[in-house]
């Protein structure tokens, strides 16, 4: 299939671009320039952070999943995210509850949970809704940084592209801070929190995937673009 010379999508994800040319139409040309840049701590960095008595856990990044998967964790997992929760099942963790959104997460925490202390691994930039929300109803977290989110500088020539796609609100900050969208561009947004941030930068159309998770977003972007092809 002939890509459309017209069509022309920024992702702000590292991600693998064979991956993306499998997952979206090939009819759509696009770019790759992540707005962070990720690097996971070795667990035996992080490993004496962790309350060995504790047999809870909170995860709500993939990124996490990746740094704790050597470890021998013995306990419950409550996850933020399907995919998330996949990988943790798929490394042999005992995954009990899972929730689209930290939100989500903490409410089923305090409908189901007394008040306890929690190993949350999480990274430098996590964001705030699980340890307000828990610790105000009497839940410790005992937050183990197992990656750190670093800020790229990005110069991009926002007018090459007809549509953006983000994926975290730091990744949104980040963009935004030297850079705009232009005018009558797509806005792609893998979740509610993402949105909301972008609201707070852009007016352009912002489309938010029902589903926050990478391969329901590229559908997102295909329906969006050439329907149900």
């Amino acid at each position: 299939m002939q890509q459309n010379p017209d069509i022309k999508i920024l992702f702000t994800k590292d991600l693998s671009e064979d991956w993306i040319a499998g997952k979206l139409n090939p009819s759509l040309d696009f770019s790759i320039r992540p707005a962070l840049k990720i690097e996971l701590i070795s667990s035996d960095q992080f490993e004496n952070r962790i309350i060995p008595e504790i047999k809870k856990y909170l995860i709500s990044s993939q990124n996490s999943v990746k740094a704790i998967s050597k470890l021998n964790l013995d306990g419950e997992f409550y996850v933020v995210g399907q995919k998330t929760a996949e990988f943790l099942r798929n490394s042999n963790f005992n995954v009990v509850q899972v929730a689209d959104y930290a939100i989500d997460l903490a409410a089923y925490i305090l409908d189901n949970e007394i008040p306890q202390t929690w190993n949350f691994f999480c990274g430098n930039n996590r964001r705030d809704e699980l340890v307000e929300i828990l610790g105000n109803e009497g839940h410790k977290l005992n937050e183990i940084i197992c990656y750190n989110s670093y800020p790229q500088e990005l110069k991009i020539r926002s007018e090459a592209y007809t549509g953006f796609v983000f994926f975290s609100p730091l990744s949104v900050k980040t963009y935004f801070k030297n850079n705009f969208i232009s005018k009558g561009a797509i806005v792609f947004s893998i979740g509610n929190t993402t949105t909301g941030e972008l609201k707070k930068h852009t007016e352009n159309t912002i489309i938010t995937s029902e589903v926050p998770e990478m391969e329901h977003l590229i559908q997102t972007i295909n329906k969006y673009y050439v329907g149900n092809e």
